[in-house]
């Protein structure tokens, strides 16, 4: 029929409508032309069964019938709305392909190149063969459908591949990340060490040399008794001995308060401890640190009693977390006349698998900026040179690797209170290190 321009509506039931497809001799601006499931031209195609070229539409228009249609008055079209579509799309003549009952497909026809008219011939022909061709049409379209869906596929799969490729890069970066964080919280602990054992190395000293002093004197001078009196007898002199004796145990106190800080545990050991036992043993070394600070004079009471359950966790490392409050304690109230720290321990009300520790004081309290930061790694309020900024960061870490928690609430001019909870000792987890107290403490 040699026509200057083709295309085929068809049906999208996603959408609900018919749209503009597989167009030949259009313009770009027709590639996202839609027709509803309910406009004047498909109902029409619908009813009617049969094609429909533009001249007839004219012809109904010019005759003044207003909808009627092969002698049905019952049927009533909107002419001039099916007129201005078919010029939008170009269409000398519609014809419609159904699938079944249901209007699949329309071809769509433009003017002859000729100039000629399409009969009525030429319409019925155009119909028989659009409803042989309307199962090809729709296996075209399921097959468009299809390779669209195909290239989606493939899409997908590469997306998904990629995906996979930064998922395991992630994964790798993770796993170099932890090993790093490991070794940089091994790292922290030690520096934390080292920052403790730099303090204890001017008070030890102090405390060591002072007795030794005596000692030495005591020496020298039974010496001389001895070079002046070569009977002498042990008696005669064992108030000297009886002094060298007392000044010999206040070394060993010193070194064995040393040596317990220094000992090394078992990297990741719990053992059950009272915590009772693990605040008084902490104590003559917060002596030791704040030796050179002139600090003495605070009040310290204890209130944990005998009953309350054994706690599970590393001494080691509790003594740290302790020590560090004790020490920060000391520094918050320093220049007050009375100066006091009060530690209360008792089960945790909201958790009977843990034990709730309070540790008061009355110092200078901080204010809600600064307890917004004091867990923050390198933050410190003390003055350059004094505190690294470590302290409250490690205990923090420390008492979670155990599986508890810790927080602190205060008021700025009337002291501060850490509570710490530390989950019991419980025989049947006790082999499995920090991480096997942390899942059960979780459970």
């Amino acid at each position: 029929m040699r026509v200057k321009n083709a295309a085929i509506l068809s049906w999208l039931p996603d959408r609900g409508d018919y749209k503009l497809e597989y167009q030949r001799g259009y313009e770009r601006q027709f590639l996202e032309y839609h027709l509803s499931g309910c406009h004047p031209l498909i109902l029409f195609l619908k009813r009617e069964k049969g094609g429909v070229d533009l001249e007839r539409i004219r012809e109904v228009i010019e005759a003044g019938n207003k909808g009627k249609l092969k002698g049905d008055a019952s049927l009533q079209y909107d002419f001039k709305a099916i007129e201005k579509t078919m010029l939008e799309i170009r269409a000398a003549c519609c014809v419609p392909s159904f699938l079944g009952r249901e209007l699949r497909h329309v071809l769509v026809l433009g003017e002859k190149k000729s100039g000629d008219f399409f009969t009525t011939e030429d319409v019925n022909v155009l119909y028989t063969l659009a409803q042989e061709s309307a199962i090809a049409i729709e296996n075209a379209r399921l097959y468009d459908e299809a390779v669209m869906k195909g290239k989606e596929l493939e899409r997908i799969n590469e997306q998904l591949q990629f995906s996979k490729d930064l998922l395991a890069k992630a994964l790798k970066e993770t796993e170099i990340a932890n090993k790093q964080l490991q070794d940089t919280q091994a790292q922290l602990i030690h520096e934390q060490k080292m920052a403790t054992l730099g303090r204890l190395a001017a008070s030890v000293g102090h405390e060591v040399n002072n007795p030794l002093t005596i000692l030495s004197m005591n020496v020298s001078r039974i010496l001389l008794k001895f070079r002046k009196n070569p009977n002498l007898k042990v008696g005669e002199i064992l108030d000297l001995f009886e002094k060298m004796e007392q000044n010999i145990n206040r070394i060993k106190a010193v070194v064995n308060t040393l040596t317990g800080l220094l000992k090394k545990s078992e990297k990741g050991k719990f053992e059950p401890l009272s915590l009772k036992l693990i605040l008084e043993e902490t104590l003559p070394l917060v002596q030791f640190q704040t030796y050179l600070d002139n600090l003495t004079g605070t009040e310290v009471e204890f209130d944990v009693p005998s009953s309350l359950p054994l706690i599970r966790g590393d001494l080691e490392r509790l003594q740290e977390v302790f020590l560090n409050l004790f020490i920060n304690a000391y520094h918050a109230m320093s220049g007050k006349k009375h100066r006091k720290i009060h530690i209360w321990a008792e089960p945790d009300p909201q958790n009977s698998r843990f034990v709730m520790v309070h540790f008061i004081d009355n110092g200078t309290g901080m204010t809600k900026e600064v307890l917004s930061k004091i867990f923050n790694y390198g933050y410190t309020t003390k003055a350059p040179g004094k505190g690294s900024g470590l302290g409250l960061y490690m205990c923090k870490y420390i008492i979670e690797l155990h599986g508890g928690e810790i927080r602190v609430v205060s008021t700025p001019g009337e002291g501060s209170e850490f509570i710490l909870t530390s989950p019991i000792y419980d025989e049947a987890s006790l082999g499995g290190g920090f991480q096997a107290q942390r899942q059960a403490s979780a459970g």
